[in-house]
């Protein structure tokens, strides 16, 4: 009977003990996701706006840009910038479940926020769509929630001295991959050790960069392989990209652990000497230029299409880099004027001017992106590039980017067929299809054009 009292009253303090480490520890995480700040005296007359962002490259700009703005606004506003590095999403869910200090604007994170009703449409906040790109307007089904801030686009690249001593013109690219396979011949014929072409393919992204980019040619898809015009997936159109990198894996043109580089290694590589040709994206820029600045001379110029027909039509790849506004926040009038205001900002051209010359992000919100100075410039050549306004795939839960990703290698490899792969990509994106109408109630009818 003594032992039962006994173990009752451990486990009594047990139980308050672990009840007591939840509540610092649950005090603790809301305080750290919460961008809580303690209001000095001279901003309580001040119209707060809580501004959530990832951490990033350009990260020290958006710091000096939020500082300008508290300084010199004559609105009575001040912003209090919060840029995290991880546990982001995590972040988002947890302040505005709580309601502790959430963040006013913030970097979209996932597509429940819609689901759930957290976030208010641009209209609700009076915002002018009229003053921005009405292709940079990212819209959940009819609801424009944000604009786009910065987007990535695609090039192909050079080393030009390889292609002098392989007895190719260094300022004529080749135009068709045809070319390219013979370019790359004639590279590993007079430099075996050298790769003669490169791509990413290890993250999801990367399948449009690889993939995506050079096929929008063939039809009315994007770099999803999304057709806009039907409403579905159709992977048929990588056939021709897969068979050329499949040729190219076969005779040794590609690297034969091609899928175990990530995008940085490749650049990494490239700037070595060690690759010859490379599909590259803007983040490249600023480390080819400052990080691991290249000692011979480099050629930029457009993705090789594949078709006989060059429309020269490219497509930004990412689409996710906007902000969004916490409606709960948009429900107060002058917070909402205050909100209005702070996005404007964000979009204006001196701030987007500055993020271009970071060299680190591609704004899209600019009416010219040359700037004095600018080494490799032809990165910031976007007169091809257009948003991808009825792609869904933003809004779709994968859950298994790397089957996907094992999928176009095994076909690259020849370790299954092409049609195989294909027909296999094409069922996975109706099952993602297919839960989000049956489960989500996603209407893909708003992303046909």
């Amino acid at each position: 009977m003594k032992g039962s009292k006994l173990r009752i009253i451990v486990y009594s303090l047990i139980i308050i003990l672990v009840l007591f480490i939840s509540f610092i520890y649950r005090a603790e995480f809301y305080k750290s996701y919460s961008s809580y700040k303690k209001v000095s005296l001279p901003l309580k007359n001040k119209t707060i706006v809580r501004l959530w962002l990832k951490k990033s490259d350009v990260s020290p700009a958006r710091k000096f840009q939020i500082e300008k703005f508290n300084k010199n606004n004559k609105d009575n506003i001040y912003i209090i910038l919060t840029q995290y590095k991880q546990d982001y999403d995590n972040a988002i869910r947890t302040t505005l479940a709580s309601g502790l200090n959430a963040p006013d604007i913030f970097q979209y994170g996932f597509k429940t926020l819609m689901q759930n009703n957290q976030i208010v449409s641009l209209d609700g906040i009076n915002f002018d769509k009229s003053k921005v790109d009405n292709s940079n307007i990212v819209k959940y089904e009819d609801m424009p929630i944000g604009v786009k801030l910065t987007d990535t686009n695609v090039k192909m690249v050079w080393n030009k001295e390889l292609f002098k001593e392989a007895g190719l013109d260094p300022e004529k690219p080749p135009k068709t991959w045809e070319e390219i396979i013979d370019y790359s011949l004639k590279i590993k014929k007079r430099f075996p050790q050298v790769t003669p072409f490169a791509f990413p393919m290890k993250e999801s992204d990367d399948m449009k960069v690889s993939l995506g980019e050079p096929s929008v040619n063939l039809g009315d898809i994007y770099t999803s392989f999304w057709n806009y015009k039907k409403g579905e997936y159709d992977f048929k159109y990588a056939y021709d990209i897969l068979n050329v990198y499949n040729k190219m894996y076969k005779l040794n043109l590609i690297a034969n652990n091609f899928d175990e580089n990530s995008s940085k290694q490749i650049s990494s590589q490239f700037c070595q000497g060690n690759v010859a040709m490379m599909i590259s994206t803007f983040e490249d820029k600023k480390y080819f230029s400052d990080v691991v600045p290249i000692h011979f001379s480099m050629g930029i110029g457009d993705v090789v299409q594949i078709g006989k027909e060059n429309k020269n039509i490219y497509y930004y790849i990412k689409n996710n880099d906007f902000l969004v506004i916490n409606k709960e926040s948009a429900k107060d009038e002058k917070k909402k004027e205050a909100i209005k205001k702070v996005y404007e900002y964000m979009l204006s051209e001196d701030v987007n001017k500055q993020i271009l010359e970071t060299k680190n992000e591609l704004p899209v919100n600019l009416k010219s992106t040359v700037f004095e100075g600018d080494k490799y410039a032809e990165y910031n050549d976007v007169s091809k590039f257009h948003s991808e306004n009825y792609d869904p795939t933003l809004f779709l839960n994968r859950d298994s980017e790397s089957y996907e990703i094992k999928l176009i290698t095994d076909a690259i490899k020849g370790k299954s067929t092409i049609n195989s792969s294909i027909e296999k990509l094409n069922q996975k994106y109706k099952y993602y299809c297919d839960f989000a109408v049956d489960k989500e109630k996603f209407d893909f009818n708003y992303y046909k054009k």
